[in-house]
């Protein structure tokens, strides 16, 4: 299908390819992934069962992935470098990664209260987040549900409302059937989930299907509860990224501490695609402008 302004949801199913690419990239890196048991365990959040990975010593750092991502996929080269100087903490959301999905759809507020209840069972609030697109919106509805978990946040690709590329563009989306928005992801996108998820390769359609409703909600977070997130927060994209620009700056303005960073000749995936220059201001903005 097509790639443009019309059809925001594929437009930003089509930049995730740049994630699907990063993970053969980094394969190295990403080669025990479908190990559920190397490096990670299973929390119970009361309904759903999230894996969590954890690595490395000092101040805890919390990674949330995008869309029909996971923290092996979205990540491998932000684990390998801040793991070095702080405890990293990776988080498959539900139906994502090695997590296995539920009968409820998905929703960005179950998402953060998942979160939340992982950093409690973990023990380990206030933490740092660092969120990409999804992972982005559910860091802000953390932020705002539970300030007191979250110390500084970073976020990348995030949008406040799934209208952001206007009502009729909104409206033609939510009129795309999920068989059509499937077929317009990349291919190694479903490979990686069929090699990790527990739910197994039947579960696909079903997982695509809630997504396409996922990336459908309207309004993730107002203005008003935007102003009312106190702490400091990284606003982050690339100039050619999947979410406008404009929208990008809408947060960034209605967040009374935030900073705005917007990475030249970068697409959706900042993090994949110019990991050191990611990782340095991610590690400048956090206060630890001294390791290398």
């Amino acid at each position: 299908m097509p790639l443009n302004r019309a059809d925001p949801a594929v437009r930003r199913a089509c930049a995730l390819a740049g994630v699907a690419l990063a993970l053969a990239a980094h394969a190295a890196l990403a080669a025990g992934a479908s190990d559920a048991g190397a490096g990670g365990r299973y929390v119970e959040t009361g309904g759903s069962r999230l894996y969590v990975q954890t690595s490395g010593q000092g101040p805890v750092l919390v990674f949330l992935h995008g869309g029909l991502g996971s923290f092996d996929t979205s990540f491998p080269a932000q684990k390998a470098y801040f793991s070095a100087f702080r405890q990293v903490v990776g988080i498959d959301q539900r139906g994502h990664g090695h997590s296995p999905d539920n009968d409820q759809p998905f929703s960005y507020g179950q998402m953060a209260e998942d979160t939340a209840a992982v950093i409690r069972a973990l023990g380990v609030g206030p933490v740092d987040i660092v969120g990409h697109s999804d992972g982005g919106n559910v860091g802000l509805l953390l932020a705002r549900r539970h300030p007191e978990l979250v110390r500084r946040l970073v976020i990348s690709g995030a949008n406040a409302r799934g209208d952001f590329d206007g009502t009729l563009a909104y409206l033609r989306s939510r009129l795309q059937s999920s068989a059509s928005f499937g077929a317009a992801l990349p291919p190694d996108m479903r490979a990686a989930y069929e090699r990790t998820s527990p739910d197994g390769a039947s579960h696909w359609p079903t997982m695509v299907a809630k997504t396409k409703d996922l990336w459908e909600t309207r309004i993730v977070i107002d203005d008003e509860d935007l102003h009312a997130i106190g702490i400091p927060v990284l606003v982050m994209a690339g100039d050619h990224d999947a979410i406008p620009l404009a929208e990008t700056a809408r947060i960034f303005r209605a967040l009374p501490n935030g900073q705005l960073c917007i990475l030249p000749a970068t697409g959706h995936n900042t993090m994949g695609e110019r990991p050191e220059e990611f990782n340095r201001i991610v590690q400048v903005f956090l206060g630890e402008g001294g390791h290398n």
